[in-house]
């Protein structure tokens, strides 16, 4: 599964249809002067998605990989981009490359602080550290030039569809997918990790890419409001 939802970003991943559930898994590729991948998907759907990877561009031409986050369901296919071009950089957090570094001792990880800036060709990014929302080497990644948030597990929901946008929901679905999702995979979390959610408002963004679910633009401002909701009245932990 492969579609454009920008001039230059295409996502990629895995749409898994079962009679109670829907759930995707979500990458994107960024094609410019550089080209940049944001996140892989689980090593059980790597092959598929390499080889639809591979009908965009050639693993030669990849500039950089921005990990979000180490877990499999968002790493599991990187093996499989290293093995044809072991030296791409992988921008993540330190924590993130701590839990990759065992497995893959050649990958060339490169650590980002928190807020810090990068510069790939002219792509611009910016990075936020999510620390227990929900590991402790969770990130976010702003993309300025498209004004797009990569937002791998935050904001993400119990929803898929092909393409993964999310027009073809109401209003009403996309919240309840997301707020199982929210409930699951964030309440455990304290308040002071659940601020960084509400900071993230000031960024500039018109869409939000997760990992997981469907590309937030028409329902984007009612998600909002839930994880404000959710965030902003977390009591004390």
């Amino acid at each position: 599964m492969y579609y454009a939802i920008t001039e230059k970003i295409t996502v990629l991943g895995k749409v898994i249809q079962k009679p109670n559930l829907s759930f995707s898994f979500l990458s994107y590729l960024l094609q410019g002067e550089k080209n940049v991948l944001i996140d892989t998907v689980p090593e059980k759907a790597g092959e598929m998605f390499l080889t639809e990877l591979k009908e965009l561009i050639s693993i030669s031409q990849l500039d950089a990989i921005i990990l979000n986050h180490s877990e499999e369901d968002h790493s599991g296919a990187l093996g499989l981009l290293l093995a044809e071009k072991e030296d791409i950089p992988i921008y993540c957090t330190a924590a993130c490359k701590q839990r990759l570094i065992s497995r893959y001792p050649n990958g060339n990880f490169v650590e980002v602080a928190n807020l810090s800036r990068l510069e790939i060709g002219s792509f611009q990014f910016q990075f936020t550290h999510t620390p227990g929302l929900h590991w402790d080497d969770n990130m976010v990644t702003y993309f300025e030039n498209e004004k797009i948030l990569f937002s791998n597990d935050l904001f993400g929901q119990y929803l898929g569809c092909q393409p993964s946008l999310d027009k073809d929901y109401s209003v009403e679905e996309v919240l309840q997918g997301a707020k199982s999702y929210f409930d699951k995979v964030f309440a455990p979390a304290s308040a002071e990790e659940k601020q960084v959610v509400l900071a993230l408002k000031d960024l500039d963004f018109k869409y939000i890419a997760p990992g997981h679910g469907v590309v937030l633009k028409d329902k984007l401002g009612d998600v909002l409001a839930l994880y404000e909701k959710e965030c902003a009245g977390s009591p004390e932990v």
